[in-house]
């Protein structure tokens, strides 16, 4: 007879006792089980009861429930299960219930039955009988556990015993497990149901159920059991067997919240007592099933397994009855990751890994895509395992334009399968070095591309990485980079494109150092050169004449060469172009072009849709660039606050990275004016002082740079600048670009303005006539004649043609249209018009955040005794409430000017003016122009007599 896991055996013969008690949260079953019981002891009836549920489940102590129950009604109760492990005496269960010795049985039938079918005949009749004798008194119940546990004629005797004594007062309940595969109690089973058995079904308990169960076995110690309580899938056998076995593990008692090696040691426990009750064949399947993640398919477990799909039904049933895997619509899975992770666990690592590795061949085979399985792959591969790393790289090639960071996580995984210092292997390292420069890995980019260009093998290998290090701006200080470039150029095995794009970047590269002077005649010769049979190679082509076009202030040319180039980005693979610095490059400078010439919301759209597409796929090393980039934009149309954010970010992510960011001093200059004009003291300084360090530069552009930073803060500071410093921040703003971004046409009114109030006034003639000049080649493009103009009337303090200025700067320069409005100002002599002057400037100023210029431009209107309305006021507060339009307006009506006589002086519409005025009325609750100059006179300009 078997010993349950979770119930005490009686004697046999004999009926459970009362100690035997109830399963918490059993009470609906049990309260079935009950009824059931008592109505057939009740009417001297017969049945037939199938008791299922998985291990653990609380099958034996239900069964002693309904044994205690029958033989409170009255009834005999007779006890007998079955051996787990086989070998038991045929008939043992049901004669050890009948309290028959099998020996004096088999000893009698010996006497006249020579063959063992006559035996087994002639046992099932003496059993048949003795069932009929005790029921002759009254109701006989037979409780029979274990039963997937019995022998075959065991089966066979209940199967024609519940038949033969069907009329008798006879209750079969019979406890198996669930979904066993054993073709005679499936038998069994199946026929007893055909024969209308009742079934009573043992499911897990619920989560509170189990919680209790543990309190009342424990009582104040019940804690220690909840770290456990996800591993036993509400089966109350194995929480009986689980609060035992911690009674006995002291440590774990100390220290129950946190995963300590007791705590370990239990859940190994736990989970090894839950496969012990699996066939052998039903241990592998859950063991093997443990490795391959979430969820998997039948077929890929028989794979695995090297068994067909057919021979796994019988394990795969005996697992899912055990809870231990679940069945889903096509797909099978445990029942949480932790019951999961703790069957895995009992494997050793290397089985671990060699499971997995095999799996990720078999799906490979099966077709499923590289790029699914690299990222398991990457955690199992073993060095050395060439397959492995041919699978890796093939992944990393797909991902190299995605992720980048990824992809270079799965190629180093892949150099790890090639033996050292052989060409395959360079080639590895060459493509790992511009994933590592986009990921933002750059120290460790750097030490690659050292380490791989100083022990040249492979010269194809040679000439990528020596291609990569232009196309990140030769940042990584590699000795002798340009040696190299020529050394490679003289090679006859590397492919002619890879040659041209080499050429053009370096030369592109130069350009955008500074480090090429006479742009003109040195692009000429390099596009002469190199052939161009490459379409990225093209693409520079065209960015480098774009440039050189720049600085030779032929802006037409510039954008119909950025315009082919950008073009050209078509014939390039819109999934690989993004991740090129060449693309990059190209756009970004396409944007600034398109910005300079008055076209910038086609430049902020290319920006924005370069931000979005770099931060998706993580590319951090261009998140400086394109930053930095938009910043420029956001600060040419006035939106200062959102520049100081793009800059900030551009900062942040460089000093993430690491990285010598290649267009720092583009930044420098952006950063410069946006500091300026919010009145951001602290930041010009810093400003200030990285421009005294490019002063002392050996290279002339980083001298021009840092002269230029000191014009904006010599601006700031309203000080006065060396004619020497000067004419170097005019050569800055000649040359016409710094890096991928086109010198802004508002930088010579700001140059004259300065030389101007240094009282270098040679020199403010020469910038005002290299604005002209500009102006005069580029006549399709109206912001040069502008900003030609407005320095003009600076020089020679014409007034009209700065107020000319103001009107053509429009919406689209806001900054320099509030800047000519204060200039137009000063020089009126009429206080009423330097009044509309000023406060339309103010306007501006406002609108854009400038605060150091609308302190500026609050000092003028205070001078000339206004009182300027503060930018945010409450709107509630009467003259707080009008636009500062409507304000001007207001105040020349109040002096007595007519709507015309407005019109005239604020450079607007008659009809704009009447609109003011209304306004005005409404907001102030006033009906008449004398209502309103009397209330404007007394609350903003006491100082004013009232107009007669």
């Amino acid at each position: 007879m078997s010993q349950a896991i979770d119930t005490l055996r009686t004697m046999p013969g004999a009926v459970a006792e009362a100690t035997s008690f109830p399963v918490r949260g059993r009470r609906a079953e049990q309260e079935r089980l009950t009824q059931w019981v008592r109505r057939h002891v009740h009417r001297n009836g017969g049945g037939v009861l199938w008791l299922e549920g998985p291990a653990g489940a609380g099958k034996s102590r239900t069964l002693a429930a309904a044994g205690n129950e029958a033989a409170l009604a009255g009834a005999r109760v007779l006890t007998g299960a079955g051996t787990a492990g086989g070998g038991m005496t045929p008939l043992a269960p049901l004669l050890d219930a009948l309290a028959v010795e099998p020996d004096d049985l088999a000893h009698g039938a010996s006497a006249g039955v020579a063959g063992l079918e006559d035996t087994s005949y002639w046992l099932l009749r003496k059993v048949a009988g003795r069932l009929r004798e005790l029921t002759r008194d009254r109701p006989v119940v037979v409780l029979v556990d274990d039963v997937h546990d019995c022998d075959d004629l065991t089966l066979l005797a209940v199967r024609t015993l519940t038949v033969q004594l069907a009329g008798l007062p006879l209750l079969w309940v019979l406890a198996s497990r669930t979904n066993v595969d054993a073709p005679a109690v499936r038998a069994l089973r199946r026929d007893l149901f055909t024969r209308n058995a009742t079934q009573l079904q043992l499911g897990p308990l619920a989560a509170d159920a189990i919680r209790q169960m543990t309190q009342d076995l424990l009582g104040p110690q019940a804690v220690l059991a909840a770290p456990f309580l996800c591993y036993l899938d509400g089966l109350p056998g194995t929480v009986r067997q689980l609060c035992a076995h911690l009674q006995d593990v002291s440590p774990v008692a100390q220290c129950p919240a946190t995963e300590t090696a007791d705590m370990r040691e239990v859940t190994t426990w736990l989970v090894n007592r839950r496969l012990d009750q699996l066939s052998e064949d039903a241990r592998e399947l859950v063991l093997i099933a443990s490795v391959l993640g979430d969820t998997f398919t039948v077929q890929h477990l028989s794979q695995l397994l090297d068994r067909s799909e057919p021979t796994l039904l019988a394990p795969l049933r005996e697992v899912l009855a055990a809870q231990l895997l679940r069945a889903g619509d096509d797909r099978l899975s445990f029942p949480h990751a932790p019951l999961r992770d703790a069957v895995a666990a009992t494997l050793p690592r290397p089985l671990r890994l060699s499971v997995r590795r095999r799996s990720v061949e078999v799906r490979a085979r099966a077709g499923v895509p590289i790029v699914s399985l690299a990222g398991e792959l990457v955690d199992v591969a073993e060095p050395g395992d060439v397959w492995a790393g041919r699978i890796l790289r093939q992944a990393a090639q797909e991902l190299a334009f995605l992720a980048p960071g990824t992809a270079a996580r799965y190629l180093r995984r892949a150099l790890e399968s090639t033996t050292e210092l052989c060409p395959e292997r360079q080639r590895l390292t060459a493509e790992l070095i511009p994933l590592l420069w986009q990921a933002g890995e750059i120290a460790e980019a750097r030490d690659v591309a050292r380490g791989l260009v100083q022990a040249p093998l492979d010269p194809v290998a040679h000439a990528r990485t020596c291609l990569e290090l232009t196309r990140m701006g030769s940042q990584f200080d590699v000795p002798r980079l340009d040696a190299h470039i020529r050394h490679i150029h003289r090679r006859r095995d590397v492919p002619v494109p890879l040659k041209d794009q080499l050429l053009s970047m370096t030369m592109l590269n130069r350009l955008l150092r500074g480090d090429a002077e006479e742009a003109g005649g040195t692009v000429a010769e390099t596009l002469m050169r190199t052939r161009g049979v490459h379409p990225v190679s093209e693409l520079t082509h065209r960015t480098l004449e774009s440039i050189n076009a720049v600085h030779r202030h032929h802006w037409a040319d510039a954008i119909r060469h950025s315009g082919a180039a950008t073009a050209g980005l078509a014939h390039l693979d819109p999934g690989r172009a993004a991740a090129l610095p060449e693309v990059a490059l190209t756009t970004s400078w396409r944007a600034s072009v398109l910005s300079v010439t008055g076209d910038d919301r086609g430049a902020l759209e290319l920006v924005e849709a370069a931000v979005e597409e770099v931060e998706q796929h993580g590319r951090r090393a261009f998140i400086p660039l394109w930053r930095t980039t938009r910043a420029r934009l956001l600060l040419d149309t006035g939106q200062l606050a959102a520049a100081a954010r793009d800059l900030a970010a551009a900062e942040e992510a460089a000093a993430a990275t690491g990285l010598s960011f290649t267009g720092e001093s583009a930044a420098l200059c952006t950063r410069a004016r946006v500091a300026f004009h919010l009145g951001d003291d602290a930041g010009l300084e810093a400003c200030a002082a990285r421009a005294e360090e490019l002063l002392s530069s050996p290279e002339p552009q980083q001298r021009r740079i840092g002269a230029w930073i000191t014009v904006i803060t010599t601006a700031g500071r309203d000080s006065a600048l060396t004619e020497r410093r000067l004419r170097m921040a005019k050569a800055h703003v000649i040359r016409g670009y710094v890096h991928v971004a086109g010198i802004d046409a508002g930088d010579a009114v700001l140059l004259v303005r300065v030389a101007l109030a240094s009282g270098l006034r040679e020199v403010a003639a020469s910038i005002v006539e290299f604005a002209e000049n500009r102006a005069q080649r580029n006549a399709r493009f109206p912001l040069f004649e502008v900003t030609a103009r407005h320095a003009r009337g600076l020089l020679d303090g014409d007034r009209c043609r700065i107020v000319e200025a103001a009107e053509g700067y429009g919406n689209g320069r806001p900054l320099l249209r509030s800047q000519a409005w204060e200039d137009a100002g000063a020089l009126t002599a009429d206080p009423s018009e330097a009044r509309a002057c000023f406060e339309r400037a103010l306007e501006g100023y406002e609108a854009c955040g400038a605060e150091r210029d609308s302190r500026r431009a609050r000092s003028r209107l205070r001078k000339l005794g206004i009182k300027p309305i503060v930018a945010g006021g409450a709107p509630d507060a009467g003259w707080r409430g009008l636009t500062p339009s409507e304000l001007g307006v207001v105040r020349l009506i109040a002096h007595g000017a007519t709507n015309r006589q407005a019109a005239e002086r604020l450079f607007l519409s008659p009809h704009t003016v009447n609109t003011h005025v209304r306004h005005a009325f409404e907001k102030l609750s006033v009906r008449s122009r004398v209502q309103l100059a009397r209330l404007y006179l007394r609350e903003v300009d006491q100082e004013v007599e009232l107009p007669s």
